[in-house]
């Protein structure tokens, strides 16, 4: 390991890392230690905020990664939050493989966030939305995501105009624009409220190479693959439904590289 950076990667609503080792191993070969966290996620956040005042989001994602007792709508304990699991998978890692240099990433078994870049898909890019605003993360990086759209207020939810602890110059969002869970015209916004537009408008990836302009914002109409629901919205980064070249290579390799492996 070279790079002394940690990558972790949230999954989407009810998926587990299993179904994301492509992204890991795109870190992994790159020199990152990488990560991939299971934590609570059987209910859609979008599902519990429904119809809620647009500060649910803020509330029951705080409650997710921290633990804390900030949303009546659901219920995780602390040490099933995602900061805590983060924290005993990096201290179980060092214990267990203490030359891999794990440790790196602790700091009196509190995770040193200065060092760690955080990636989700969709439940999971929010939650890492959320981490920006909590942490000063050395990145993060969002897959079709986040998604956290007020009904009531026909406006991206309220968290993501609030201050970046993590600076947007440090995160980056990729999105298809045929993407029916997550529509387009409302991610577009929710980057934009976010500072992610700062660097200039959206880059399609289909017909420009990294460093894409230096955007922020970046796009795809490619199809997605196999048969599950919304293909294109796991396009962006799941196992199953992103696209291959002829060697079996993921295509989209050199984009999570500019976005979160830099």
């Amino acid at each position: 390991m070279v790079a002394g950076r940690l990558f972790v990667f949230l999954p989407g609503t009810q998926g587990v890392p299993d179904l994301y080792r492509l992204v890991l191993r795109s870190a992994a070969t790159r020199g990152y230690h990488a990560l991939g966290l299971s934590y609570p996620n059987d209910e859609a956040i979008g599902a519990i905020c429904f119809l809620q005042p647009s500060g649910c989001f803020w509330d029951v994602r705080r409650e997710v990664v921290t633990g804390g007792d900030s949303s009546p709508l659901l219920s995780v304990a602390t040490s099933d939050s995602i900061t805590t699991r983060i924290a005993k998978a990096v201290a179980y890692l060092d214990a267990n493989h203490p030359g891999e240099g794990w440790g790196q990433y602790l700091a009196g078994g509190i995770v040193d966030w200065s060092r760690v870049v955080v990636g989700g898909h969709s439940q999971g890019g929010g939650h890492a939305g959320v981490m920006s605003k909590l942490y000063s993360m050395s990145g993060a990086c969002y897959f079709s995501s986040p998604a956290d759209w007020s009904v009531i207020d026909q406006a991206p939810a309220s968290w993501t105009q609030r201050v970046n602890l993590t600076a947007a110059s440090r995160q980056y969002g990729f999105g298809n624009v045929r993407d029916t869970l997550v529509p387009y015209d409302q991610l577009s916004e929710i980057w934009a409220a976010m500072g992610l537009t700062a660097w200039g408008s959206p880059v399609s990836v289909d017909s420009n190479v990294p460093p894409f302009g230096d955007s922020h914002v970046l796009t795809t109409a490619a199809p997605g693959v196999g048969n599950m629901p919304s293909p294109e919205h796991g396009s962006t980064v799941r196992d199953a439904a992103t696209p291959r070249d002829s060697s079996g290579r993921p295509v989209f390799d050199p984009v999570w590289a500019y976005m979160c492996l830099r």
